[in-house]
C-alpha cells in the first residue's frame, strides 16, 4: 500500500471548507483539525494556514458553513403560521445537524480560548439570522393574535425565546418541540 499523494499546490477557501465539513460530518467536530481537514484536500498543512490562522478560525468558518447548509435546506411546503415556521426550522435543524456528530455540543464549547472571540461573533450572526427569520415569520402570520404582545412583552422577545427554546431542545436531543408548539399555539390563536 503506497503513501497518500498529498497535493502541495495551493487550493481554494471553498474546497478547504468543504473538506472541512467531511472531516465534521465523520468524525464531528471534535476531530477537526488543520491536519485533518489538509489530508482531506489532500493538500500540506501550510496550504490550510493559507486561508485560516488556527484551529479555532477554521472551527469557526465549519460551524457558519454547516449552519448555511442547514439553513438553506429547502422546506417540503411553505408554512402555514408562525407555529409551523417553528416545527419546520427544528426539523431542518434537527436534521442537518443530525448529519454532524455532536454539532451542538462541539460548537458551543468547541472554540479554543484564543478563537473564542470568533467563534461567538461566527455564532451570533447566525442566531441573528434565525431570530430575523421567526420575527418575520411570526409578523406575516394573519392569525396571531395582537393582543399576545405589549410594551413588556413583544414580537422580538418571543422569537428570541422560541430560539432559545428550539437550540435547548435540539442540545438535549429532544425528537420534537410539541411542547414548544402547544405553547405558543395557547399564546398566539387564542
Amino acid at each position: 500500500m503506497g503513501a497518500r499523494r498529498v497535493n502541495t499546490a495551493v487550493t481554494s477557501r471553498q474546497a478547504l471548507l468543504a473538506a472541512s465539513r467531511a472531516v465534521a460530518r465523520r468524525q464531528g467536530l471534535d476531530g477537526l483539525s488543520i491536519r485533518a481537514v489538509a489530508a482531506e484536500a489532500e493538500v500540506s498543512v501550510g496550504s490550510v494556514y493559507n486561508y485560516f490562522s488556527g484551529k479555532a478560525e477554521l472551527m469557526a468558518a465549519t460551524v457558519e458553513e454547516i449552519w448555511g447548509q442547514i439553513l438553506s435546506a429547502p422546506e417540503a411546503e411553505p408554512p402555514e403560521d408562525f407555529v409551523s415556521c417553528v416545527h419546520g426550522l427544528f426539523r431542518r435543524i434537527r436534521t442537518g445537524a443530525g448529519e454532524y456528530p455532536g454539532f451542538f455540543r462541539g460548537h458551543a464549547a468547541g472554540f479554543l480560548p484564543e478563537g473564542r472571540a470568533g467563534g461567538r461573533q461566527a455564532m451570533e450572526e447566525t442566531l441573528g439570522q434565525l431570530r430575523r427569520m421567526l420575527l418575520r415569520a411570526l409578523e406575516a402570520d394573519r392569525a396571531a393574535s395582537p393582543a399576545a404582545f405589549d410594551d413588556c412583552f413583544t414580537r422580538e422577545q418571543l422569537a428570541a425565546f422560541v430560539l432559545d427554546s428550539l437550540l435547548g431542545q435540539l442540545s438535549r436531543g429532544a425528537d420534537s418541540c410539541g411542547g414548544l408548539e402547544q405553547v405558543l399555539r395557547r399564546l398566539l390563536y387564542r
